[in-house]
């Protein structure tokens, strides 16, 4: 029987020292299978997802620190670490960091007849995990990399080949582990590094991660990440898998039998050429009460009837603002549905 929860969240805002203890009244993030325990009081991270000479947008954001923290349920346990926003490097930091000096190179390249000096390192993100005392004892670090190098002020390019960019992320990846352990004194705690490729200008999907390593203070080995995201009606799909492509097809044709003016998106996540998880978002102007209620539960019914076999989270969203959210574990007959 598929549960409907109405949330009425309040939220109280209350004076704490940055020592207190956690306390029992911890909220937890859920990334796929794996929860982590936020450390309380939260704090926001102090990095601000500063980017230089790039094409990261907004989506691409949220992509990058939510598989930042997916990686980072493989190497530091959701049953024994609390999860942090990244508190060391600050703006300036990352300032310096991705400046031509440090992590980018000052020399000049030629690539298809233009000369450049490619800002390859593009961005840094932190995360950070901790004991119950509030001592950290990991730390993850996703180095955004730019293959896509303009050469000319009309924002024309030239690309880097992904072995190009990754060979240089395991040189930026062993100077910013370098940086960190001797700027904040984090010397003796693990710290994973995941390379992210940026894709390109005219694609509409996000990048990916395509390595990541932990460096236990002796030595750093990175391991191929073999996943990819496309949306789900995309050429790519139709002839990757083209089962879970007319699903897809089927999932839209039955909300657009209720309401056309419904906008319907759903992306892919691809492991090898297995699909094994889907974002779908559920876009309309606005809701009544009743429409919200019975478009949840249409999408939950229709989820199961064309995707038993595989994790979805649904966005329901009116403009920007999330109005229910739809969960299905792999394998599972019913769903989670959150009413906000």
């Amino acid at each position: 029987m598929k549960k409907l929860l109405i949330l009425f969240i309040i939220i109280a805002v209350v004076g704490c020292s940055n020592t207190s203890k956690m306390n029992d009244n911890n909220y937890s993030i859920k990334y796929n299978d794996d929860y982590y325990k936020i450390y309380m009081p939260y704090k926001k991270g102090v990095g601000n997802n500063y980017i230089i000479s790039s094409n990261v947008v907004d989506f691409d954001v949220e992509t990058i620190e939510k598989e930042l923290i997916q990686l980072s349920t493989n190497v530091f346990s959701v049953d024994k670490y609390y999860y942090e926003e990244g508190q060391y490097l600050t703006v300036e930091h990352l300032k310096r960091l991705l400046s031509d000096d440090y992590l980018n190179t000052k020399d000049e390249k030629t690539i298809s007849g233009h000369k450049i000096k490619p800002t390859i390192v593009a961005g840094i993100f932190e995360k950070d995990f901790l004991n119950k005392d509030g001592k950290i004892e990991g730390m993850s670090l996703g180095i955004v990399l730019n293959p896509y190098q303009a050469y000319d002020q009309n924002n024309n390019y030239v690309s880097l080949t992904n072995d190009e960019v990754i060979e240089y992320g395991y040189t930026a990846s062993h100077k910013l582990i370098s940086y960190v352990r001797n700027n904040f004194a984090l010397k003796d705690i693990p710290i994973m590094v995941a390379l992210y490729v940026e894709s390109s200008p005219e694609s509409n999907v996000s990048g990916n991660y395509l390595y990541y390593g932990v460096d236990d203070n002796s030595s750093i080995e990175f391991n191929y990440i073999d996943q990819k995201n496309y949306y789900m009606n995309s050429r790519t799909v139709k002839s990757l898998d083209s089962n879970n492509y007319n699903n897809f097809e089927h999932f839209i044709e039955e909300i657009h039998n209720y309401d056309k003016t419904i906008y319907v998106s759903g992306l892919g996540h691809y492991q090898g050429n297995k699909l094994v998880k889907l974002d779908i978002t559920i876009t309309k102007s606005y809701y009544s009460y009743g429409d919200l209620l019975y478009i949840s539960e249409l999408l939950s019914q229709n989820v199961i009837k064309y995707f038993g076999d595989i994790k979805v989270i649904i966005e329901v969203r009116a403009i920007n603002d999330i109005k229910s959210y739809i969960v299905k574990e792999e394998g599972e007959t019913s769903t989670d549905i959150f009413i906000y």
